[in-house]
């Protein structure tokens, strides 16, 4: 319900309100052999106010091979950014995901905490996030869970020419009412920009779960992808 409440908000706000909006597709389509179907979508969408920001979007990856369901994943997020200082921010955020693969049917994270700009800069950025975290976690077959956790987060954003640019980000999820369950995602990327609009974009992803739903699940999940990103 906050989740939707804070959409509500963001498709009501005002004219003043400057908006971003990032999407990207890969697809991947072979045959004979070897048959294999994955497709990935992301957007990422901001409103700029004069200080404080809004940010919402998602992501949704399917995969088959020989027919057979191999991949699905997904997620709805959502971000607001309140301005304390010239390098402070409040932050408070909704997350819902689900992953067929992980034996999550449906994951509901609440953030609240603070976010540091060590860099802020047309050429480079770097900043950092420490929230307190509450996840509810639905499962297909394990018991579900209700849980207190941290978030950190670090990016990096380069802009090496006018053309070319480098992102790689962190993500700590430490639980406090398990120990052993903890989580660290990271993504490092480069995009070239092909034209105003559009770029084209190759990413590693890596996912490593200390503690998965069920216990014949891996640790590490892994994606690459190369993407062709709309950006206005």
């Amino acid at each position: 319900m906050k989740l939707l409440a804070l959409l509500i908000f963001a498709l009501s706000l005002p004219a003043y309100a400057a908006l971003t909006h990032e999407s990207e597709v890969s697809m991947v389509n072979t045959g004979g052999n070897s048959e294999l179907q994955a497709y990935n979508t992301t957007t990422k969408n901001k409103y700029q106010f004069t200080k404080d920001a809004l940010y919402f979007g998602g992501h949704y990856t399917y995969g088959e091979a020989a027919n057979t369901l191999s991949a699905r994943n997904w997620d709805v997020n959502t971000k607001y950014e309140q301005l304390l200082s010239e390098h402070f921010s409040a932050v408070y955020g909704e997350i819902l995901e689900g992953n067929r693969f992980q034996d999550v049917k449906i994951r509901y994270n609440t953030d609240a905490g603070l976010k540091y700009y060590a860099v802020k800069s047309d050429a480079q950025s770097w900043f950092f996030e420490g929230a307190y975290r509450y996840t509810i976690e639905d499962r297909y077959v394990a018991e579900n869970v209700y849980q207190h956790k941290a978030r950190t987060y670090t990016e990096w954003n380069k802009k090496y020419s006018e053309t070319l640019q480098w992102k790689l980000w962190l993500e700590y999820i430490p639980n406090f009412s398990n120990g052993h369950d903890w989580m660290m995602t990271g993504e490092a990327s480069a995009t070239a920009i092909l034209t105003s609009m559009f770029s084209l974009k190759v990413a590693y992803k890596g996912l490593y779960d200390n503690l998965p739903a069920s216990s014949n699940l891996k640790n590490y999940d892994y994606i690459t992808t190369t993407s062709l990103v709309a950006k206005f």
